[in-house]
């Protein structure tokens, strides 16, 4: 049984230390990735090159599907080599791919490229926050707490990157800020290093297993039986199958999977359209986009604050669905107005609720997915969230032109809204028969 202990904090000071390490790495690594996203790739296409919807829409494209591809061969590798090896792959790709875009990022073409680059190196290093957790402790209460720090220090690096990105765009050409990601990366390598795994799959938790075998079917039962019998297996799958596998064996991943990726598909339209209404609509220069991104960052400190005192017993489907349905609510705030202060309030809601949503989610998947194959799995889920914000991509420009950019980002943002209202509403007894046998779990566990 989970001890009283454990259950309050950190119950091992290697536990902390191994935490504070992946705490430090995931800063820098998410600070550098975020100054680069927004004013080195949309930026330099917007303000310094002229480029239009179907550019814009060709490159974040591009980057979405390279960085599902890294996702997807990532979550394989790690699952292979384990944390310590993977995180020197992951930090390797980021310095690269900062270091090209210095020699790419002076066309469209080669913006295009360099967008493609960054892609899978950033999709290789996101599985860290995803799945490292699960290596450290197979206890629900102490994953909460992990992801929830992880998720304040991303929105940390939401606030400071894009305002550091904003001002090196002041005075340097926008390409100059995948520099500093390179520098980030750098820094991110001196605790990184020294992450290793306090769990292996061959001796993972086996008190929290049981309790899963024991539960009703349709709910965790099948996710421990399933993923008890893959553990011990010693084969896991060489392909990304393996993680679509667990999902689908299991009631909570599949509908976290579904109604995210359907969620995420509204917020396909805003990754070519939310540059041009900065320029069009809310007329700002590049600078703004710097600005609101830091804003969102502010407001997710909050929602991650919030996620990480949520008691254990609220960490599950339905909270997850609630969430989600408030960031399209501060999406839709963000996009309804011309008014740069309604945008503002719009992107600190969204923040808020953004973040709180993220623990929320990657406890619920480290929970019900085993460790061997907690790479693969993470990988899939984020595969399908990338490859959904891609589609709207392409028809995008078509709405754009028939709609105006701020009235596709409105109906984006009620897609948003809208996917997890319905599931609240038309599945609401099977939700309150999952959150039933989730607390029950946990009570044995």
């Amino acid at each position: 049984m989970v001890s009283m202990k454990a259950r309050r904090g950190f119950s091992t000071s290697e536990l902390t230390r191994q935490v504070r390490r992946l705490v430090a790495a995931r800063l820098f690594l998410y600070l550098g990735a975020m100054s680069s996203y927004f004013i080195g790739v949309m930026g330099t296409l917007t303000f310094a090159m002229g480029a239009g919807v179907g550019d814009n829409a060709i490159a974040v494209a591009l980057l979405n599907m390279c960085m599902a591809a890294g996702q997807v061969k990532g979550g394989g590798l790690l699952d292979h080599v384990g944390p310590q090896r993977y995180f020197r792959v992951a930090a390797a790709g980021l310095i690269a791919s900062g270091l090209l875009y210095q020699v790419l990022g002076t066309s469209i073409v080669g913006v295009y490229v360099g967008a493609a680059v960054f892609g899978l190196a950033w999709g290789i290093s996101d599985i860290i926050p995803r799945a490292f957790p699960a290596y450290l402790t197979g206890d629900m209460d102490e994953l909460k707490r992990v992801n929830s720090m992880l998720t304040l220090v991303n929105n940390i690096a939401t606030v400071v990157g894009p305002l550091v990105g904003g001002a090196i765009a002041l005075v340097a050409p926008t390409q100059t800020v995948f520099l500093f990601m390179v520098g980030c990366t750098a820094l991110a390598c001196i605790p990184g290093f020294g992450l290793r795994a306090l769990r292996t799959p061959a001796g993972e938790g086996t008190d929290a297993q049981a309790a899963a075998v024991e539960s009703p079917e349709g709910s965790r039962g099948n996710d421990g039986a399933e993923g008890l019998a893959g553990g011990l297996s010693g084969k896991p799958q060489s392909s990304v199958s393996a993680g679509f596998s667990t999902i689908f064996g299991s009631s909570v991943l599949t509908l976290l999977f579904w109604a995210t990726l359907l969620s995420f598909m509204g917020y396909g339209a805003f990754d070519p359209l939310e540059s041009l209404f900065y320029r069009d609509v809310l007329h700002v220069g590049a600078e703004w986009m710097g600005w609101l991104s830091a804003l969102s960052g502010v407001g997710g400190l909050i929602g991650a604050a919030l996620a990480g005192v949520m008691p254990t017993r609220h960490i599950n489907v339905r909270a997850m669905l609630v969430v989600l349905l408030m960031t399209g609510v501060g999406s839709l705030l963000y996009v309804s107005t011309p008014f740069v202060a309604v945008a503002c309030v719009g992107q600190f809601t969204l923040g808020v609720a953004f973040a709180a949503f993220g623990p929320i989610a990657n406890t619920l998947v480290q929970v019900h997915a085993t460790l061997d194959q907690v790479g693969r799995v993470n990988a899939a889920m984020g595969a399908g969230y990338n490859l959904a914000g891609a589609i709207p991509l392409l028809c995008a420009p078509t709405l754009a032109h028939v709609f105006g950019v701020q009235g596709t980002l409105i109906a984006a943002g009620v897609a948003v809204a809208v996917v997890p209202l319905a599931i609240l509403v038309v599945r609401r007894r099977e939700l309150a028969d999952l959150v039933r046998v989730e607390r029950a779990v946990e009570e044995r566990a």
